[in-house]
């Protein structure tokens, strides 16, 4: 609802006038005259009299300005009606001097005063904020007005300029309280400046997991932070600009999938913490470029779900501020941030709570939103957490961490060893072991197990593990003994020991659902397991100590909490207790918990052949028995193929039938993602060819081999390379980016047929191998944000172009784009664009500038059927669309008056944002779709007419 100006114009007049009133009556009989009275017995002349007209309705003005931000949240009914009995109130409320004296002239004396003599209990919130606030500016006023004496009147108003002045000034120093800031916002730039730094100091840093304490250099985040790319959903390229027609992509970096509300989904170690400790660094310092740009000056709040794993979620917001800063933050901050959606929620590990509380983090989240719809989200989980639906109901997007591609992999290790100081000689042994050893690519796969190589090869002369179980047991060695015993640091407890009492709390950590225990608990643990170690001399405190200093697996991340520096060194370290201490049926019967699976595989690794053929033989048999479960059960057992050493023959056989039979090829994307949990050996089941499959299950089988990215994998796609259709050279098309760009281009996409010789590019990394591709005739180029143009000279080596979308900078000129003849042209960014020629063949367009538009008269007489614009100049005229004839869709932002818009015929879809209001009565009569945005202020909504369907976005 709109502000009701008109009411609250009235009280602040009516305040301003009552000041007046009681400042001018010297007597109390001249308390019931008017102010017209008043100045009539004082003023002699006409001119005088104007002035204090004129000085009380300056100070009528000013009342008004204040009283409009406090009641702008209520409707217009509320408004007047409240208005009007406040009104009614300071009417008949004595303010002599004796009555104000009598209350310490304090406004909110006064307040309840009016409230005991006139109780109105029926009008609520608004009422009561409105009351307040006008009693805070009256005793200010009359508090702040000279003594009046009659003979000096005509002397004060001489100085009404100066006076009105003055008030001005008691006035904009007045705090404007309201519910969202119950004391006022004096203070808060001054918390915010002193928070964004706090966070950018304490957030700025990258573990260095595999090295111990003493040796971890502190790394920039915001210096050593790689990107990364995400599989999610996106327009289809060919029909960007109509209705939202979703497909699966990949190879986008995420920080161009972003949106105000993300779903980020990754397997352990894969990044998903490190991306939101980067964002938060980046908001802070408001160092955002590209897509995210409008993200600066956002504050970041970080929240990390594992705190929460055994206490209720927060339910305030200002639970959001922990650390030093909190006892000093202004009343109602994080509600008013929130509120004006300036704030950035960074929800971090939704899989480290337990199963049965997943669902209350959704209804957190969703009455979280309710309340501050603007505020953007991002929340992190593992995909066996949550499926990529579990936030849609409330406008997430999602999207999914890639494994590391090799040109991910080359730029980790480079800036790992430079950040560990190490010699370029250890960098280039590693190399050689990567490039010359094909099993240990796949290792290298997230940014958790590239630490551990990077690690290991620098403690190491000989070669790295071949396999994940063993990285991570020579990852624990290390930590646990190795460089303690290199640097001579005396030891109070052995390798062994520390790995059993680790091992012992991995394991109630994982029976407890947990990722954290407090310092305590984990105190009584220990205590409680040296008990059994006979050969553990040391007091608990001095063990607990220890490990906590030494070890470098767990530590103590704020006072009073325990955790392990990854969760992976927990789950390892868990499956190994449990084949220990014989607790093979604990695993059974938590074999369809997601958070049970990684826990399952790698005690399979630890595992006697005994055990592991029981847990495998009865995960199955469960599946038998559960039809809801199966798929879920059947794919961990395959997973377990990854670290089993020694299994019966029989049930090895048992479950390949089941993979060949039950589980490949996949159906759907579901299952893709599924499936990769079963690592590189699925590709020994997928079929050598496409051609008896349907169009869904052959995408389904690309996207399973291009998620194992192996080079195995390479050789895998370049046998389905041939198969013509759409779906496929498509999905081809988008694994590019997953793997070496030169070779994927020389042994896939060589001779692959693509469809109507068409590729699609979505990085300039691609420019120089697309002569390779013997069948390519024209391209569709999608570049991301992080790859801004300062020209569009790139192009001019290129095939035809048939799609264009990408951002620039600058002033840009579109003569190279002469001869390419896009059908749809999108440019984001530029200062200007010049030389717009625009081809026939162009039937969609988006230019967005930061110069306003000075002319349209490029659009005329074009065949567009989509057109995105930016702000028009005062004097642009828009009724060059009039000789658009064909145009059906127009996204316009800052178009405050679509009068114009309103009689284009063929228009079907209007998209209209802007800062200002935007006036839609206009389009009362139209049939047409209207998609407006919540944070956007749109007048006459409610007076649409019945075709016109209005479409609300985040």
């Amino acid at each position: 609802m709109g502000l009701e100006i008109q009411a609250v114009s009235k009280l602040g007049q009516s305040v301003a006038m009552r000041a007046a009133t009681e400042w001018l009556a010297s007597h109390t009989d001249e308390r019931t005259m008017s102010l017209t009275e008043l100045a009539a017995a004082e003023l002699s002349k006409p001119t005088q009299r104007a002035k204090l007209n004129t000085l009380v309705e300056h100070i009528g003005h000013q009342v008004t300005e204040q009283l409009e931000s406090a009641l702008e949240r209520f409707t217009d009914d509320d408004i007047a009606s409240s208005l009007s009995a406040v009104e009614e109130a300071l009417s008949s409320i004595d303010l002599s001097d004796a009555a104000l004296l009598a209350d310490d002239a304090d406004p909110e004396v006064l307040a309840q005063r009016i409230r005991r003599s006139l109780p109105r209990a029926d009008l609520g919130r608004c009422y009561e904020v409105a009351l307040d606030q006008s009693c805070r500016y009256l005793v200010q006023i009359i508090r702040n007005l000279p003594s009046f004496q009659p003979r000096a009147l005509a002397e004060v108003l001489s100085r009404a300029t100066a006076q009105a002045a003055m008030l001005d000034d008691v006035l904009s120093r007045l705090p404007r309280t309201s519910l969202y800031a119950p004391q006022g916002t004096d203070n808060d730039e001054e918390f915010r400046d002193e928070y964004l730094r706090y966070i950018g100091a304490s957030l700025d840093r990258l573990e260095l997991l595999g090295l111990s304490m003493k040796d971890r250099p502190r790394l920039a985040l915001s210096v050593a932070y790689l990107s990364l790319t995400v599989t999610g959903e996106k327009r289809r390229r060919g029909n960007w600009f109509s209705e939202t027609d979703q497909h699966a992509h990949s190879g986008v970096r995420v920080e161009s999938a972003l949106v105000s509300r993300t779903f980020v989904r990754g397997e352990a170690g894969s990044g998903k913490t490190t991306l939101l400790d980067w964002l938060a660094v980046t908001a802070a310092r408001s160092g955002f470029t590209g897509n995210l740009q409008k993200w600066n000056g956002m504050v970041p709040f970080p929240i990390r779900l594992r705190r929460y794993a055994e206490d209720p979620l927060p339910i305030k917001p200002e639970e959001f501020v922990t650390g030093w800063l909190a006892g000093i933050m202004p009343s109602g901050w994080v509600h008013r941030v929130l509120q004006t959606g300036k704030g950035l929620l960074l929800v971090d590990g939704v899989d480290e709570v337990l199963l049965q509380k997943r669902p209350k983090v959704r209804e957190w989240l969703r009455e979280l939103l309710q309340v501050f719809p603007l505020a953007h989200v991002m929340v992190t989980a593992r995909p066996a957490a949550a499926d990529e639906k579990w936030l849609a109901e409330l406008s997430f997007s999602s999207v999914e961490l890639e494994q590391m591609s090799p040109g991910n992999v080359k730029m980790f290790l480079q800036r790992w060893h430079e950040a560990a100081g190490a010699p370029e000689e250890a960098q280039r042994r590693l190399v050689t072991q990567l490039e010359s050893r094909q099993h240990l690519q796949g290792l290298a796969s997230s940014p958790l197990l590239c630490a551990m190589l990077c690690a290991l090869n620098l403690g190491r002369v000989s070669e790295l593990p071949q396999s994940r179980m063993e990285l991570y047991s020579a990852a624990l060695t290390m930590l646990l003994d190795l460089r303690d015993a290199e640097r001579g640091i005396a030891r109070i407890l052995t390798t062994s020991d520390k790995t059993v009492l680790l091992r012992d709390l991995a394991w109630r950590l994982q029976l407890g659902g947990l990722t954290q225990l407090s310092t305590t608990k984990v105190r009584e643990h220990v205590t409680r397991k040296i008990r059994s170690m006979p050969n553990v001399d040391e007091e608990p405190e001095a063990v607990l100590t220890h490990l906590l200093e030494r070890s470098g697996v767990i530590r103590e991340p704020v006072p009073g909490r325990v955790d392990f520096v990854h969760r992976t060194f927990q789950e390892y370290l868990a499956g190994e207790e449990a084949m220990q201490d014989g607790q093979v049926e604990t695993l059974i019967a938590h074999a369809h918990q997601d958070s049970w699976t990684q826990t399952i595989v790698l005690a399979c690794g630890h595992g006697q052949r005994s055990q592991v053929t029981e847990l495998l033989t009865e995960v199955l048999n469960r599946a038998d028995r559960e039809p809801r479960r199966a798929r879920r059960l059947r794919l961990l057992a395959a997973a377990c193929l990854e670290t089993i050493r020694d299994a019966d023959a029989d049930v090895c056989d048992r479950l390949d039938t089941i993979i060949r039979d039950r589980l490949v090829p996949p159906r759907s994307k579901k299952e893709t993602t599924s499936l990769a949990t079963i690592g590189h050996r699925v590709l020994r089941y997928l079929p050598t060819s496409l051609e008896e499959l349907t169009d869904a299950v052959a995408v389904a089988t690309v996207r399973s081999v291009v998620l194992v990215g192996s080079p195995e994998a390479m050789t895998k796609l370049a046998g389905y390379a041939h198969d013509p259709r759409l779906s496929v050279q498509e999905s081809l098309i988008d694994a590019w980016l997953s793997f070496d760009v030169q070779r994927y281009a020389e042994e896939v996409l060589a001779d692959a047929p693509l469809y109507n010789g068409r590729a699609k590019v979505e990085s300039t990394k691609l420019f120089p191998h697309l002569a390779r591709l013997q069948h390519l005739t024209s391209l569709d180029i999608w570049l991301p944000s992080n790859e801004w143009q300062p020209s569009l000279s790139f192009t001019e080596n290129l095939p035809p172009i048939r799609l264009l979308y990408c951002w620039t900078r600058g002033e840009i000129d579109l003569a190279p784009l002469a001869q390419k003849t896009p059908e749809l042209l999108y440019l984001v960014g530029a200062e200007r664009y010049t030389n717009i020629e625009l081809s026939s063949d162009t039937s969609s367009l988006g230019l967005y500038q930061d110069e306003l538009w000075q002319s349209l008269d490029f659009l005329r007489y074009k065949s567009l059927d989509y057109l995105h614009l930016s702000e028009l100049a005062p004097g642009c005229d828009p009724s060059v669309l009039n000789d658009v004839p064909e145009l059906k869709a127009l996204y316009c932002r800052g178009w405050s008056d679509p009068e114009i818009l309103s009689a284009l015929p063929t228009l079907e879809f209007l998209s209209l944002t802007g800062d200002k209001p935007i006036d839609v009565r206009q389009l009362r009569d139209r049939s047409m779709t209207l998609q407006l945005r919540r944070r956007c202020t749109y007048v006459g909504v409610d007076e649409l007419g019945p075709d016109v369907k209005v479409k609300w976005v985040g």
